[in-house]
């Protein structure tokens, strides 16, 4: 679900920004439009039309029945014998039979070979690898990664659907033992480390990962983040219905300081937990209608929750 945040979040990636006043309604985060593609970008990760937001590094099938099956190091990573992926701090690895990894781009060119139903069924290759600053003060920049495949026209395409300046652009994140079931917004730590999410620019998942919510790369909890991906779609109700739409503003702040209001708002939206919304005064989307019933935000404030939101004064 993409929106703009707009206490910073549509001048954090300027040098991304699109612009082409010649397009009167582009789609959000793709050529043409001025929304950063990190904020309001191409969701779905997927090959053939099968998901691949979640994979498992010692090859189980993930829900749409595709596995990892093996992986071929690019020239330079086999070169030194880094041939076993792994997943560290929210980003790939290579290692070598010692534990040494490799990282960032020296990961270029490896192919990960996908099967489905004991069959191949996709290759899927580290075309590039960028480093992208998230929006939380003091968070790490994350690794952003290009991954290709060859479609059934012999045409190079990126595995996050949308028009790209090109197929090749780092517009995949890493989350590091953890999933995410998106039908009810709720976080699905693994205990063993071993599945990995990839989450295309302007999803839920990377934005988590961007306001510094990364389950290897920050000293979040589970319920933290799990907060973090009910603000972010507006889930008030925590029963994973979404009230929000592709491009909507909104500012946000949450009770550790690392995300600040940076500018004043026109009202309050909500404050979050966990569980959905503690309570909401005005919704993301004018006019909108929520199927369940929640007390004013009178009595709550940013220390009651994880975030509070708010409708910024100009949508």
């Amino acid at each position: 679900m993409g929106f703009c945040g707009l206490l910073a979040a549509c001048d954090i990636d300027k040098t991304l920004i699109k612009e082409d006043p010649g397009v009167t309604n582009p789609r959000i985060g793709e050529k043409g439009s001025s929304c950063p593609i990190w904020q309001c970008g191409f969701n779905a990760a997927e090959v053939f039309g099968s998901s691949i937001h979640e994979l498992h590094l010692g090859g189980e099938v993930n829900a749409a029945g595709l596995r990892i099956v093996k992986v071929a190091p690019g020239p330079k990573a086999a070169a030194g014998g880094y041939d076993r992926l792994d997943v560290v701090g929210d980003a790939l690895i290579l290692r070598d039979a010692h534990g040494a990894a490799l990282a960032g781009d020296s990961l270029v060119g490896t192919r990960i070979y996908l099967g489905m139903g004991g069959q191949s069924f996709a290759t899927v290759m580290i075309a590039s690898h960028a480093r992208v600053a998230r929006w939380a003060a003091g968070a790490p920049d994350v690794d952003a990664y290009g991954l290709v495949y060859i479609d059934g026209h012999h045409i190079e395409r990126n595995v996050c659907t949308g028009n790209h300046d090109s197929p090749r652009a780092p517009i995949a994140l890493v989350l590091g033992g953890e999933t995410y079931d998106m039908e009810a917004k709720e976080v699905r730590p693994d205990p063993e480390q071993r599945w990995f999410s990839i989450a295309c620019a302007g999803s839920a998942a990377a934005k988590l990962s961007l306001l510094g919510y990364g389950p290897q790369s920050s000293n979040t909890s589970p319920a933290q983040r799990q907060a973090t991906l009910k603000m972010i779609t507006a889930d008030y109700c925590g029963d994973g219905h979404s009230y929000t739409a592709d491009g909507t503003p909104i500012q946000w702040e949450n009770v550790a300081g690392t995300v600040e209001l940076g500018a004043e708002p026109a009202a309050i939206e909500a404050v979050w937990t966990a569980d959905g919304a503690l309570c909401v005064d005005e919704t993301r989307v004018a006019g909108t209608e929520i199927e369940c019933t929640l007390p004013r935000c009178g009595n709550y404030d940013l220390a009651d929750g994880e975030w509070i939101t708010y409708v910024p004064m100009v949508q």
